[in-house]
């Protein structure tokens, strides 16, 4: 399967993060800022050919509040929606400090209250059906009640109906792609059993970035010094808290260069070297060398902290980036796990991968990330079946039998996996056959979902994917893995929706869950679904398959992911493209799956 380029889809659309590539800098020259201190957040105050492109306001106040309403069409820039629509210094200068925008679905609906005789202010009400919002820090929150309504005061200002407050940005969900730039911003792995007491491991979460600021870089490093998200904030931290701000951000002679406040020369060399990696993930599409932190103009001082780090240093924080030719997929055919390739005939030769029980009776398999650990679900010849996982040396060893067994996952570890069993989600290794650790899955208002028939971990090994339920009952799920050393595991989940039921789910890139997803007619759709629940992306497909056909989907996990989504329906594969369209007609096979 061919490898494109990096792949980006608006999040209206398609969403799925991309980060190879970088964009050509200056091997050498003078300085070529990229962030300017002190600028405006919101952009230009005033763009002359963007105003003269905005339908104004007017003496009746009905047709100003709709004018503002199409105005919001053309731009979201407060600079000259404010010289519009805002009669004061004042207001538009408190209008340009708004950074969250309001997304919603289909038509905005205006009106304006009654005018008393003589009168000269009013209100106007805005209703839409609420979707979400992007808060000033980028981060989409799923609005929980989707009947919005806001009033704004409205007043009379020389024969013209504006604004007496600043009224909302908004956002229809058809427009989301062209008014963001989604960017993928790195955030440091918080310590845990999982990651362990001191991790150098960096977790993606997107973020959206107003497409009419103009300094979009300097927006990024904001971020990062501003943490994690709420919901992310349970797997990752932020190593600077007391820092707020950047002196300078530049790249020269290729280098990124970060110039922090003298604050940070208190800061432990541990953090100091997790901030490189975020900023260096988060800013990799900007320099191609390495990342130097400076204070006062000078390289940052910290015993054992090197201010210049070159990319071999950081770039081993992310394990979602793969040398090419990139992850190999597989499948199961004839009971044994081959490679998936076009004639799908290709056995795994691969340094760990043993092959005497390969070659029959395998219903599902798991490889790890470094391709050198295999997990497979076996059909038991007195009934059943019974998951075996690799050891120290590579050799599968029998652990659990049961009625009937899930598909494993490694996620980003090699030494155990998560596995489906009778509705629970157990981590499995040989070391711990006899007392395997259940996998707490938490769900909305607390309440513990038992009945998990697909379950697949991240990369990063912090984040998980869960379909809960099976046949109408079925639902998606996204979470994040937390747990101290020696305690319980738990995923705390939130529903994903998806039009349709869910059937089975992998990682596409960083942050979609491409979901395999029953009709109400029976047919398959193949749905990238944003974890931050953004609109989905739903590609329509020929393949009927009513519950219990068998569905079985496989995308790459990957940071650059392949452009191809293998899906199983009924003992057969066929490999769909992003671009919604089949790549190769069906061949036989099953349980098609990338490696993690």
């Amino acid at each position: 399967m061919a490898r494109p380029g990096v792949v980006r889809w608006a999040a209206a659309a398609l969403v799925a993060t991309a980060l190879a590539g970088c964009a050509h800098v200056p091997d050498s020259g003078p300085a070529v800022p990229i962030a300017v201190s002190g600028g405006s957040p919101g952009g230009e105050a005033s763009n002359s050919s963007v105003n003269t492109e905005l339908p104004g306001p007017s003496g009746d106040a009905d047709t100003s509040v709709r004018s503002y309403v199409n105005a919001l069409l053309t731009t979201r820039n407060p600079g000259p929606l404010g010289d519009r629509y805002l009669p004061t210094k004042a207001l538009r200068t408190a209008f340009s400090q708004i950074r969250s925008v309001v997304i919603v679905k289909g038509d905005i609906t205006t009106s304006v209250a009654p005018i008393a005789a003589q009168a000269d202010t009013t209100t106007a009400t805005f209703r839409a059906d609420l979707l979400g919002t992007v808060d000033s820090d980028g981060v989409f929150q799923h609005g929980e009640n989707p009947s919005w309504q806001l009033q704004v005061r409205i007043q009379l200002v020389r024969g013209n109906w504006v604004f007496a407050e600043p009224p909302p940005i908004i956002v229809k969900t058809d427009q989301f792609g062209t008014a963001f730039s989604e960017q993928t911003v790195y955030y440091a792995a918080a310590p845990s059993a999982i990651t362990g007491t001191n991790p150098r491991l960096v977790v993606p979460e997107t973020r959206y970035v107003n497409e009419d600021i103009s300094d979009q870089p300097s927006q990024l490093v904001d971020y990062v010094l501003a943490g994690p998200s709420a919901e992310l904030s349970r797997v990752a931290a932020n190593p600077l808290p007391n820092i707020k701000r950047t002196r300078r951000v530049a790249v020269e002679d290729g280098d990124l260069i970060i110039e922090l406040e003298p604050e940070a020369e208190s800061a432990s060399k541990e953090a100091l070297n997790a901030f490189v990696a975020e900023v260096g993930w988060s800013l990799s599409d900007s320099f191609q060398g390495a990342v130097r932190l400076l204070v006062g103009g000078r390289p940052l001082d910290v015993d054992g902290f090197a201010a210049t780090q070159p990319q071999s240093v950081w770039r081993r924080y992310n394990p979602a980036v793969v040398s090419e030719p990139g992850l190999p997929a597989f499948q199961i055919r004839n009971g044994a796990v081959r490679e998936l390739t076009p004639g799908g005939n290709t056995e795994p030769d691969r340094p760990g991968l043993k092959r005497p029980i390969l070659q029959k009776g395998v219903h599902s398999a798991a490889v790890s990330v470094d391709l050198t650990r295999l997990a497979i679900v076996r059909d038991e010849p007195g009934g059943g079946q019974r998951l075996w996982v690799a050891d120290a040396s590579g050799t599968l060893q029998p652990t659990l039998r049961a009625p009937e067994i899930g598909r494993p996952t490694w996620g980003g570890n090699r030494s155990t996996v998560a596995v489906p069993i009778n509705g629970r989600v157990l981590e499995v290794g040989v070391g711990n056959v006899s007392r395997p650790t259940e996998v707490r899955v938490i769900g909305p208002g607390g309440r513990s979902l038992t009945d998990v028939s697909a379950i697949r971990l991240s990369l990063d090994g912090v984040r998980g994917l869960v379909i809960n339920g099976e046949g109408s009952t079925a639902k998606l799920y996204y979470g994040t893995l937390t747990g101290a050393t020696g305690g319980v595991l738990v995923l705390t989940v939130r529903e994903l929706e998806v039009d349709g039921t869910p059937r089975d789910v992998s990682w596409y890139g960083l942050a979609n869950a491409a979901v395999a997803v029953e009709q109400a007619n029976g047919r398959i759709s193949v749905v990238l679904a944003p974890i931050d629940g953004t609109p989905a992306h739903s590609q329509s497909s020929d393949r009927s398959a009513p519950f219990p056909t068998t569905v079985r989907i496989a995308a790459d996990p990957t940071a650059n992911p392949e452009d191809s989504i293998p899906l199983e329906v009924g003992g057969k594969i066929v490999d769909y493209s992003v671009n919604s369209r089949p790549l190769n007609p069906d061949t036989p096979g099953a349980a098609p799956f990338y490696p993690g």
